[in-house]
């Protein structure tokens, strides 16, 4: 206001001088003073206008400056977290209509300067429901192992452990054998067969597997098979008089005597095996070998006095060799021991003391 009191001042005293004059010269006119007096408004008003241009082009540029804070602050401030809306100090929707405004008011004004906004964190727009889930199963996710690989040993369920124990080449022998005797009495021949033939693949050198085995063939009404695994466990160098008892029993049911006398070699001891050699004496009488038949039977007689078998092959021996009297002594002594005998060898034994009496 002062630029404008300045002006008019400036604008008076130019006019005086040319008002003085003219009321020396001429009396005043009313139409002159009009026009001079709408001049002069007019003047001022031009100046007037001026100053509000000037000024209002300064408030525009401090406004305009204060914008583009206000908007690098909308694009610099963080986004709040969980979605809270952030107040700004003085900066609602009102104050800024009236910092936009301003104009006017600096105009009026001329020395009052517009308050400094405080602009603080614009507030954010909330981000849609989806977003906040999906965060939170990725969390999910990523820390579910942490928290499996945090979790102490301790807590860690207990597992059952179970201690098997290699069996040994025995048990694992009577388990099998076991086996084969459980399929044999459940009327199941062929799987005991093929368990015995399995033992027999393990341990060929045992005549245990070969006997039963060949027991189990017999059964089936297979004697050439039998046969045959009984002369395997010979070829294997196994050697067994039961094996070699068996070998001869099926070369007698067969009518080969002698083939039965040569599966019974003098390769055992006579107290260790004597129903081998007891079945060796039958087999030298049955092929009229009868003094060594005889001979085989006194020595079993002599071994097992109590059994009445061994006195009854020495009396038939003695008998074919044409000893009556040694025979006669021998059926008494197998008449004492007549016990183990059948009905038919007491018949047998009556006879024939009665045939060889003195």
């Amino acid at each position: 206001m002062s630029v404008i009191n300045k002006m008019l001042q400036d604008l008076e005293q130019r006019q005086q001088p040319g008002v003085r004059s003219a009321k020396k010269e001429q009396a005043p006119r009313h139409d002159s003073g009009r026009t001079v007096y709408f001049l002069g408004f007019a003047g001022l008003a031009i100046a007037v206008l001026i100053g509000v241009l000037w000024q209002n082009h300064g408030v525009q540029s401090q406004t305009a400056t204060k914008l583009t804070a206000v908007a690098s602050a909308l694009q610099v401030a963080p986004v709040a977290k969980n979605s809270q809306q952030i107040e700004v100090a003085e900066a609602k929707p009102d104050s800024i209509m009236a910092i936009l405004s301003a104009a006017p008011i600096a105009a009026a004004t001329a020395e009052q300067k517009p308050k400094p906004v405080a602009v603080a964190e614009p507030a954010v727009a909330a981000q849609p429901a989806v977003e906040p889930q999906v965060v939170a199963l990725t969390i999910q996710r990523e820390v579910a192992p942490v928290q499996a690989a945090t979790e102490p040993a301790s807590i860690a369920k207990p597992q059952t452990v179970i201690d098997k124990q290699r069996l040994s080449t025995d048990e694992q022998q009577q388990n099998m054998q076991q086996r084969a005797n459980a399929s044999e009495a459940a009327g199941d021949t062929g799987s005991a067969i093929a368990i015995w033939q399995q033992i027999v693949s393990q341990q060929p050198a045992e005549a245990n597997g070969y006997l039963n085995l060949a027991r189990l063939w017999l059964k089936q009404q297979q004697i050439i098979t039998a046969s045959q695994v009984l002369l395997q466990a010979r070829q294997k160098g196994v050697i067994s008089a039961e094996i070699n008892m068996q070998l001869a029993q099926l070369a007698v049911r067969q009518g080969q005597w002698q083939q039965a006398l040569a599966f019974l070699p003098d390769q055992f001891e006579l107290a260790a095996q004597p129903e081998y050699f007891g079945m060796k004496a039958t087999v030298l009488q049955q092929l009229q070998q009868h003094a060594a038949a005889l001979d085989w039977y006194q020595r079993l007689q002599q071994l097992q006095p109590d059994q009445g078998r061994w006195s009854l092959g020495a009396a038939l021996a003695n008998e074919q060799l044409g000893q009556p009297a040694q025979a006669h002594q021998y059926y008494q002594h197998a008449w004492q021991y007549r016990q183990a005998l059948s009905v038919s060898s007491h018949n047998f034994i009556q006879q024939r003391l009665k045939a060889t009496e003195p």
